[in-house]
This record gives structure tokens, sequence and C-alpha cells, in this order.
């Protein structure tokens, strides 16, 4: 695991997850971290050179000072430095939620940084659009939740015992749990805050869609069909996003909630497969 201190001195964290042939580099959404891929790294790996990253405030990365600068273009900065840390050229990513969001931008911003995408619901909101605020049951829920546990094993029992967690791949969820938390004195904690979480839903700008027309990577769209209530905007933005990119493609996914990477690895690493190669 590398540390990549950015230009405020807060540093995301890069997993090399192993395997052969190019690099491949995968990004989280907002609460979770590289750990959510486990299911899906296994498949990868005989192909691609799999890398994971952490935003700041996520997994490994630890916060250096509060409250935690969340504007995207730090999170853009962070993919950028990891895309130098694994390769001085183009390489393939993966992202979900905002992490596939976070991918696209930087693509928008730095033209010629990825030679394919594939994004499982990338969250970006529209010109014209509100952003979720303060009293959003999402931001709501962020700044609720509990953030210490007795033990690793007491924090990944709670996760499986109910939605949306309960149905996820387990071995996708303890990965997830295991990067998300630090040891305290009393048990663990969740490196992610809800303080941050509930920032990272309510911030960022929105973005004028008629922009994306100028990204030419060939980028794959994916949506989970089965659609959580109260999550409807992740899976409502992915038919616009991949229509108004210039070489975007659609891809919707049966049984699949917005945290379809991990709840079936193996058909999500498939489908990734099938566009890379």
């Amino acid at each position: 695991m590398l540390l990549l201190p950015g230009t405020d001195n807060e540093a995301c964290a890069l997993h090399d997850f192993g395997g052969d042939g190019p690099p491949v580099l995968l990004t989280h959404g907002n609460g979770l971290n590289a750990g959510m891929w486990a299911t899906v790294v296994p498949n990868l790996r005989p192909h691609r050179q799999c890398f994971g990253l952490d935003f700041r405030g996520h997994g490994a990365s630890r916060i250096t000072k509060s409250p935690l600068d969340v504007d995207r273009g730090r999170l853009v900065e962070e993919v950028l430095n990891a895309v130098d840390a694994i390769d001085n050229g183009q390489i393939d990513a993966v992202g979900h939620s905002l992490g596939g969001a976070t991918l696209l931008r930087t693509e928008l911003e730095n033209p010629g940084t990825f030679r394919r995408l594939w994004l499982f619901e990338p969250v970006m909101v529209p010109d014209g659009h509100a952003r979720p605020d303060g009293d959003h049951p999402l931001v709501v829920a962020a700044r609720r939740r509990r953030t210490n546990f007795p033990s690793l094993q007491a924090f990944t029992e709670r996760l499986l015992s109910k939605p949306p967690f309960a149905d996820c791949e387990e071995q996708a969820v303890r990965a997830y749990a295991e990067l998300g938390t630090y040891p305290t004195s009393t048990g663990v904690c969740l490196s992610c805050s809800g303080d941050t979480e509930a920032r990272i839903f309510g911030s960022g700008t929105t973005t004028d869609f008629t922009k994306l027309k100028s990204i030419n990577t060939p980028t794959v769209i994916a949506r989970g069909e089965a659609v959580a209530i109260g999550n409807e905007l992740p899976p409502e933005m992915a038919s616009p996003i991949a229509s108004h990119l210039k070489d975007g493609r659609l891809l919707p996914m049966e049984g699949l909630t917005h945290f379809g990477p991990m709840e079936d690895g193996a058909t999500v690493s498939q489908a990734i497969l099938q566009h890379l190669l």
C-alpha cells in the first residue's frame, strides 16, 4: 500500500492487488473503499494488474486535519497521482458511484488520461438539478452513522445484518470492513467519518452534460435494474450520461442495485473484461 500526498498534504491510499497484464485502476463510492472490489478483482487478475484507490478520508487513508477538504478537484488530483504512480501512459479504469464520476471528471479535464472506462452508476448531477441538502435522507443517515465498534467482527456482522450490505457478497463486505476501520483502545473505528461522507453527498458542483461529448474514451455506463427506494438518482443519471458521451454505451444489469459490484462480483467482472479486452 502506497500513500500519495496531495498538494494540501492530505493523502489517498493506493493498493496493488496484483495480477498479470496491463494495469487497471479501481475507484470506490462515497463511504466505501477499495475493498468493495474484493469479489471482482480475482476474476480480473488473470488479465490485468489491479490497483485500488482509497480516496482521502476513506479506507487506508488518514485525515491530518478536520474538516477534510472534499472538493471534487482534490479527488481528481488523487486519481491523477494514482495514475502517475502506476504508469506513465494511458491506463484503463473502473469506478463505482463517486469513483466513477471522478474518473469521468478526470478524463473531461485531462483528456487522454484513460484508454477505456467502465463505470457503475457514476453519480453526476446535471445543471438545474438540486444537490442533496442537509435534510436529504442520505446526508442525515451519514451524520447519524455509528463509528465505533467493539471489534472488526462486530462491525462486519452489523453490516451483514441489514440492507444494503445484507444483499452483498460476504467476502466483499468483509474486505470493505477491514480496509474501512482502524484499531482503537476499545475496538475499531471507521476511517470514513459520518461528517466526511455527509459533506461529500452535499458538496460538488453540477455538470453541464453537453460537455461530456468531448470525452473520446470508450466508456460503458452500467446501471443496476433493481432500484433501491430512496436512492433513485444514480440509476436515473446513467442513461443521460451514456447518451451524452461521444463513445458511451449504457449497460443495464438485471438484479443489481447501486451496490452491484459488491452483490455479484463474477457478473460485474465479466462485463468489465468484455469492455477492456
